[in-house]
Parts: structure tokens; sequence; C-alpha cells
């Protein structure tokens, strides 16, 4: 056996792709009893291995084993450690919820009412340990997280609509959905009704009668225009995805926008559900415009845009606006989806909504796989996953993956996965372990924390080469402060390569790793991951330590 220990990085040997299901029976309620064979996962119709299955609770365990003082390094007086209960001091943020408030895609009326909403909604939604954010798609009147609701009210009177669009974007004929239908679609019914109704308005970029190519050159500037508006909505979102991931206990987003066209970003999309699942994060989503009652009136988004008397034209424009409404929602719900959370839209009840939205969902259950000879082409896979034995219960799950490009993104993704799992909160025992913490006190304000982990080597699955069993465990154990950030931390790699002999003995006995860490006086989370190479088996462990000053 080798003990590698490199500074402190994050590396991983395996790709999985992860998958969050949320099961509910025909009322509505999350289902929480069932197990890893209960279920089936299929990538493009092959049924695949689960190698990694956990189940999510709403509610977090709060109680872990103390810190103890070790009599072979400090006497009591010296060290000061803890004994019993988890000190009452020691209050880990729990929950971290960010509101997305999407002021550049989402106008006046709509960033009002959800203010106002959200204003209402927040008096009995923080709780202890709850940390809140807001933060915006133009990143302007952003709010970091807190547990201090005046702040967070203050954020929320601050929002204000941020277009980015030039003035002479606002008096057009063609709208975004319909310069995608023209542009990508080549839909010449589209083109033919804004030659019709071209003539009627008072300002509008195209000329009174307009060609076939005066229109389709402006749909390819309107698409642009909105693909940027777009990439940097997303953009934004997978930031605040990056962010939280390095966050501790439950962490979820709430997206609010009036929505934005998302038709040409499916890839950008899978992209960011694929990061929130490794970081078991939830985003849910939530429609700011009001409930869509059909196009009776002018549109005044647009200047001097009115409706024609055609009655045909009519009734195609408003086709044109359900199937718009319906497109720019599309992305947020996606996002919902594949991720575990819920969209709630075309609803006046935009309190009811954050209510709904900024919730956990009581019981989800997190699924991995490692796919088979997978090419590195960003193709599309179609994902299914399915229950045994259904019995009138519903599955929401993502519905497809994009294959990584090359070996830099998979290089990246398996770090990936390494470092959320040190940044989650909740312990898993796939390999079973047992952690012990200590402290030393070095000085007045100066300590170590000494960190023993026993590893039972009974559910590690050896390969052989000739004379020897080989494995790759990788511990990692991490330090957090009492507001959930990293402090300090150390990687240790444990290469395995052990004859018959050694290894009928570790089996019995099970290995010991040391870990020592250099810190202030303090109360500390400290969580040790192990991970196996070969299986993708994750345990974690937390362990509270309190540094008397």
């Amino acid at each position: 056996m080798r003990e590698v220990e490199p500074t402190f990085k994050l590396q991983v040997e395996r790709n999985l792709v992860m998958v969050r299901a949320v099961v509910r029976n025909g009322k509505g309620e999350t289902v929480d009893n069932l197990r890893q064979e209960d279920f089936q996962l299929f990538d493009r119709g092959n049924k695949q291995t689960i190698l990694h299955f956990s189940v999510e609770k709403a509610a977090l365990n709060a109680t872990e084993p103390p810190a103890q003082k070790s009599a072979e390094k400090a006497t009591p007086a010296e060290t000061g450690a803890a004994g019993g209960n988890p000190p009452s001091s020691f209050s880990a943020p729990r929950r971290f919820v960010a509101l997305y408030f999407d002021d550049v895609n989402t106008g006046f009326q709509g960033l009002a009412r959800a203010r106002d909403a959200a204003h209402r909604f927040l008096p009995a939604s923080l709780h202890p340990g709850d940390r809140m954010g807001v933060f915006t798609s133009s990143g302007q009147k952003s709010l970091d997280f807190t547990d201090d609701l005046a702040k967070v009210h203050q954020a929320l009177a601050d929002l204000r609509p941020s277009p980015l669009i030039s003035a002479d974007e606002t008096c057009g004929v063609v709208t975004a959905y319909e310069a995608y239908r023209i542009v990508a679609m080549q839909d010449q019914s589209v083109i033919e009704a804004v030659q019709n109704e071209a003539p009627l308005l008072l300002c509008s970029n195209l000329p009174p009668n307009p060609t076939v190519e005066d229109v389709r050159n402006e749909a390819v500037r309107v698409l642009s225009a909105s693909e940027r508006r777009a990439q940097g909505t997303l953009q934004g979102i997978e930031s605040l995805v990056r962010l939280m991931s390095t966050l501790p206990g439950q962490r979820s987003i709430v997206i609010v926008s009036n929505g934005f066209l998302t038709a040409t970003q499916d890839a950008a999309l899978s992209q960011i559900a694929d990061r929130a699942l490794r970081a078991n994060i939830i985003i849910n989503a939530l429609g700011a415009r009001a409930l869509f009652v059909g196009s009776n009136a002018a549109d005044a988004s647009v200047a001097g845009r009115d409706l024609p008397t055609d009655p045909k034209i009519r009734a195609f424009i408003e086709t044109m606006k359900r199937a718009e409404a319906f497109q720019e929602s599309a992305g947020m719900g996606t996002l919902a989806h594949d991720t575990g959370g819920i969209f709630l839209e075309n609803n006046n009840d935009l309190e009811g909504g954050f209510r709904r939205a900024a919730a956990i969902p009581e019981t989800s259950y997190t699924l991995a796989f490692s796919p088979e000879n997978l090419k590195h082409d960003g193709a599309f896979h179609m994902l299914k996953v399915t229950l045994v034995s259904a019995k009138g219960l519903s599955v929401q799950a993502r519905k497809g993956y994009y294959a990584p490009i090359k070996d830099e993104d998979l290089a990246v993704q398996e770090k990936e996965e390494l470092q959320n799992a040190v940044f989650a909160q909740n312990e898993m025992q796939a390999i079973p372990i047992q952690v012990n913490a200590q402290f030393f006190l070095l000085s007045k304000t100066d300590a170590e924390i000494y960190v023993v982990t026993h590893i039972d080597l009974q559910q590690v699955h050896f390969r052989k080469e000739g004379d020897r069993n080989l494995d790759n465990l990788t511990l990692v154990t991490g330090v957090f402060d009492r507001d959930g950030h990293y402090v300090t931390g150390q990687q240790k790699v444990l290469e395995l390569r052990l004859r018959d002999q050694s290894l009928e003995k570790v089996l019995r006995a099970g290995i010991k790793i040391q870990t020592e860490l250099n810190v202030k006086a303090g109360t500390y989370l400290v969580r040790t991951v192990i991970r196996d190479s070969d299986s993708g088996q994750v345990s974690a462990v937390n362990r509270t330590v309190e540094i008397p000053y």
C-alpha cells in the first residue's frame, strides 16, 4: 500500500452521469420508501447499471458526534476539547436559497409583481440556519447570501428592469420567436404575416412594403440579439450554480422571469442542469408574466404596434403569441424538470408560487451511471427513468444529456464530482468508514485538528493483476467554518497494490488514515470523503469541532 499526499487538489478517474428522480403518487405527494432495485435507467434505450444511489430528504439531521480530546498529545487543560453532544453554539448554514431575477428579459410590470410577492413571502420563509441571496441576470443590485431579512427586503426594493436593448430594437415588427421561425425553420407563413403587418406599424425597422429579403435580414438581426440576451441570462445561472456548489447544506435556485427564447440553447441548458445535478442543486422557476389571456388589444411592448383588422391575420398573430409564450418559458421548464425542481407559470398567485418554488422536494433520489463506450462527439443521449412496478406513481427525471466533446471536458467533470461531494453536507456510507476528530491547542489562538479515519475494505472490489490486488482510494478532509466557508483541507490518494496475504489482513483489520490540519480557534465542521476510483462509490462523514479561545 502506498499513500500519496499531494497538495490539496481534487481529481477522480471515472465519468458519471447524474440523474435526480422525484417520484409522486396520484395525489402529487412525493414517495420516500423506494430503493435502488425499484428503478430502471435507460440511455438511448439501453438499460444501464446504476452505480450510485442515494435518497435525499428535505430535513437535515443536525446531530453530529463531537470532537474528543486525546490524552496522548495533550492534557485536558491544554486542549479544552468538548465532550458529549455537539456544542449548541454551532449552527452551520443548512439551506441556501438563491432568488435569481431576470431583470434583462422581464419588464417593469412583471418584475414589480414578482418583487412585491417576494416581499410578502419572505417573513415566514427564513428559518434558523437558512441563507437567502438575491441575484440578477444583469449582475446589478445583487445581494450575497445572508440571514439578515432586512437586507433581503432592501435588495428586492432596489430591483429595476435592466434591458440590454438599444432604442431601435423596441421598434420592430419581428419578434424573437418569429425570427427563429424565419431563420431556423424557413417558415414562409411567418414571412408573409410580417409583410402584411408591416404597413400597419407607425414605427418599424422595415420599409412599409418589405420584400422577403428585407424580412429575412431583420429576422437575422432580431434572432442574434435574442440569442445574446439568452446566453447572458444562462451564463448568469451557470455562474450562480458554480458559486453555490461550494456551499454546504441544501441548495436551491428560484429563477424569476417573463421568459427568454432558448430554442438554440439546448447544449447550454443541458450543461447547466448537469452541473447543478453534480452539485446537488435544485433549480426551480417562476413565470413572472401575468395570466395569458390572448391578444385582444394592441401590443404595448412594441412602439406603434396595433392589431390588423383582417381576422385571419389576427388569428395567426394570436397563435404565434401563444407559441412564443410557450417557447420563451421552455428553457426554465427544462432546467426545473431536469434538476428535480418545479416550474410554475400562467398563475397570478406569485406569493404562493414563491412558497412552492423555494421549497425542496420532501424526497428525491439520485442515480448515477457510467456510459459504456461513450463517444466524445457532443451527441445528445436520451434518458428514461422508470419504476419496476409503477403502481400509479409518476417519475420526474432529466430527459437526456450531451456527451463531452473532448477529453478535457471529462477531466473537468470528474474533478467536480469529488469536489461536490466534499462541499455537500449529507452523509453517505457506500464504503463503511469511522471518523474521529480531535483538536490540540498549539497556542492561545492556533490549534491542530487531528482526524483519524478507519476504512472498512470489505465493500471495496479489488481488481486482479498478476499476483496483486489493485484499487485506488481518494480521501479528502475539508474544514468549514460556521458560515459554511471552506477553511482548509487535505487530499490523500491511497494506491493499494496488495498480495493475497496482505489483502486478507487489511480486509480483517481495515486501514487507518491520519490527517492533521492547522486552524485558528473557533467552531468548525470537519468533513471526510472517501471515493473508490473503480466503482465510483462515495462515503462521507461530518464531525463538529469547537476550539475555545
